[in-house]
């Protein structure tokens, strides 16, 4: 059996000054944190948008816009391509009407896609109110529990008294129907507003820390002001479940006491969590002077 030894390495060089040099640093030097906008938890709304959008071209079904009185009947089958002929006759005629009969007989008749799923629009419908509503009343600690407690207890309420059925029949028999253009207007529209918000806008309102200080810009085009760490207490306001947990990636509320003189709020900082104790760690470093003859 052989033994290998290994010698330790060899102690750094000290200075000129008789003073070893620091070990090197190996966490985070600089935090930043950036406040968003509340547009910020719009996402869903564009990415259900291309969702739909992608549902609806998949579908591959058209819209017809028929005038009022119009009948329908249907003609003759065809037993060659199991094509069906319908006979329509209209009180008058429509621009959708016009442009079909006047199309290239290969191409689609009728243009607009929509699809024939009841679902799709009023599901869309409610999460854009539902988006609207969290990112604008805030529901904090035991609000926003209880909220979401109240919503369980009504779902088991209505599983028990069979209310789900009447409700889904309701909402099948209110015709709510967006083409693929509507859906592709909203989630293009909604995309690129958050894009310009989140990494334009947003970028400018924010908190570097550094080891000892800090430096904080409130608003757009605010002068940065720098603070040092001694005079700096930092509190994270108690979160909101649906807007900060489900749409904000477990973002919180920022609020900055400068000690003996004034109050900077930071809303909606991403990952305020982990984020916080990595701002404690570099507040907590002292930095290192060596000094050289």
């Amino acid at each position: 059996m052989s033994t290998t030894t290994t010698n330790p390495p060899p102690a750094p060089a000290p200075t000129a000054s008789g003073l070893y040099p620091p070990p090197a640093h190996r966490g985070p030097r600089q935090i930043k944190l950036v406040s968003h906008s509340p547009i910020f938890y719009w996402w869903p709304i564009w990415l259900l948008g291309f969702v739909m959008a992608l549902i609806t071209y998949a579908d591959g079904t058209r819209l017809a816009i028929v005038p009022p009185a119009t009948r329908v009947a249907q003609k003759a089958d065809s037993a060659a391509d199991q094509s069906r002929v319908f006979e329509l006759t209209a009180p008058g005629t429509t621009k959708s009407l016009t442009a079909a009969t006047a199309a290239d007989p290969s191409a689609p008749g009728f243009r607009p896609r929509v699809s024939e799923r009841a679902w799709m629009g009023p599901l869309f419908c409610v999460v854009l109110l539902l988006t609207i509503v969290i990112t604008n009343v805030p529901l904090r600690g035991l609000w926003s529990f209880l909220v979401l407690l109240m919503f369980v207890v009504l779902a088991l309420v209505f599983s028990v008294f069979g209310v789900w059925e009447d409700l889904l029949a309701a909402f099948g028999n209110l015709h709510i129907y967006i083409n693929m253009a509507g859906y592709l207007f909203f989630a293009v529209t909604v995309l690129a507003l958050w894009v310009v918000s989140v990494f334009i806008f947003d970028q400018r309102t924010y908190m570097i820390v550094t080891p000892g200080q800090i430096q904080v810009c409130e608003h757009i085009g605010a002068s940065v002001r720098n603070f040092p760490a001694e005079s700096v207490n930092f509190e994270k306001q108690r979160d909101d479940l649906f807007r900060h947990w489900i749409l904000g990636f477990f973002s919180g509320d920022l609020i900055i006491h400068i000690q003996g003189k004034e109050e900077i709020r930071l809303p909606n900082v991403l990952w305020i969590g982990w984020r916080l104790e990595e701002v404690q760690q570099v507040l907590r470093e002292k930095a290192t002077v060596i000094h050289t003859d």
